[in-house]
């Protein structure tokens, strides 16, 4: 917690911004795929990913989640890692 009391004009508050995309842009996947990126370029594993994804703590991906499916989720995780490989045994 800061030492000070929060000031309703505090430059450095969080503050989110919408802006205007061209038609045809699909803004959900453009961000849930950078997001996936990146956490690939940390070495996170793909089933954490899916994880931030399903947790409400997580506003920003919980939101894709809920509005496009976890199929929808899961597709783009394939599409930045690869798509899961079957075992083989010998």
């Amino acid at each position: 917690m800061a030492e000070k009391e929060f000031e309703g004009d505090d430059p450095m508050e969080f503050v989110a911004h919408r802006f205007p995309v061209p038609p045809g842009v699909d803004i959900d996947a453009e961000m849930a795929r950078c997001f996936i990126e990146e956490f690939a370029l940390m070495g996170m594993p793909k089933e954490k990913v899916f994880h931030i994804f399903s947790s409400r703590f997580f506003a920003g991906t919980h939101a894709v989640l809920e509005a496009r499916g976890e199929a929808f989720i899961r597709g783009l995780i394939d599409g930045v890692y690869g798509p899961a490989r079957a075992l083989e045994v010998q």
